[in-house]
């Protein structure tokens, strides 16, 4: 009895161990993540930049594969965008390279892992924001995906089809910045899609929706779980300004949103807005933050 005692508290003891030092190789990575990070937004020059996005990209691949870093939460990384989906599907690893003629570069893994087989792996995303027009007609497959930083993920389910909808920021340029929302499933392969013909807006059905503004301004996008809308800034353009010029977009005093309804995300106006704490913007407080010191 005091065998089997003793085998049962030396179990226990190794694992502890093993456990212990497993935190603290995640402690190093997180560090390590936050300081690259941080420097790509601090570097003068793109070619810097370039080097350290570098060394980021193989720590994050390294961290990827590390037995545990599903499960790991990464809270003091606050630089990059590190999601897990509400129902635990899968986590994305998400940043922003800042260039010097004001176009962005946008970086993301998708983390799997399967509870059954327990086994993860994950999937690079390629960043096509900069080659492609008519973005809200699009959906992308294989790998491919219009580049944004994300703060939130939305899980809806309709006819078993699970959706996973992301809010997102875009820099885009010198004179204006956009919101993005983007709908995201896994089709038959449990491949990632990007794009779903599920957002009804006044002027049509999208596969995704952009809000384009000014440089000037800003504006929030957030999801009130309480209430089940996305809420977002009502747009407007500034007196003489012409519809479509969107460098001169600004915020009215009202507020549209998003509720999901029959499987679709329908537009609604005039969205009364309560103070909420369910969503937390810091990476994009962050970013924007750190593009400003430049």
């Amino acid at each position: 009895m005091k065998t089997s005692t003793f085998k049962i508290l030396c179990i226990v003891l190794l694992c502890s161990n093993i456990l212990a030092a497993q935190n603290t190789d995640f402690l190093f990575f997180e560090s390590r993540l936050q300081t690259l990070a941080s420097k790509i937004l601090s570097a003068e020059t793109d070619s810097l930049k370039d080097e350290v996005n570098k060394l980021l990209i193989e720590d994050i691949e390294e961290v990827l594969l590390m037995k545990g870093s599903f499960q790991y939460n990464f809270e003091s990384v606050d630089i990059l965008s590190i999601l897990a989906s509400p129902d635990k599907k899968f986590k994305i690893f998400n940043w922003v390279v800042p260039k010097s003629d004001n176009n962005f570069e946008y970086y993301a893994y998708l983390q799997f892992y399967t509870k059954r087989k327990k086994n993860q792996f994950f999937i690079k995303l390629n960043d096509l924001s900069d080659s492609v027009y008519n973005e809200q007609s699009l959906v992308f497959s294989n790998g491919d995906w219009f580049g944004a930083l994300y703060s939130d993920i939305i899980h809806t389910e309709f006819n078993k089809q699970d959706f996973y909808t992301l809010i997102g920021w875009d820099g885009n340029n010198s004179t204006s910045t956009k919101r993005i929302v983007e709908v995201m499933y896994l089709d038959e392969n449990e491949e990632p899609v990007f794009g779903a013909p599920i957002i009804k807006m006044n002027d049509g059905t999208k596969n995704r929706m952009i809000l384009e503004y000014s440089k000037k301004v800003s504006t929030n996008i957030t999801y009130n779980s309480k209430e089940e809308y996305i809420v977002f800034d009502h747009l407007e353009p500034l007196e003489g300004a012409q519809k479509g010029m969107f460098e001169f977009y600004v915020p009215s005093l009202s507020f549209d949103g998003l509720t999901f309804k029959n499987g679709k995300w329908r537009f609604v106006e005039d969205v009364a807005i309560f103070n909420s704490k369910d969503q937390d913007m810091k990476q994009d407080r962050n970013i924007e933050q750190g593009l400003q010191r430049q």
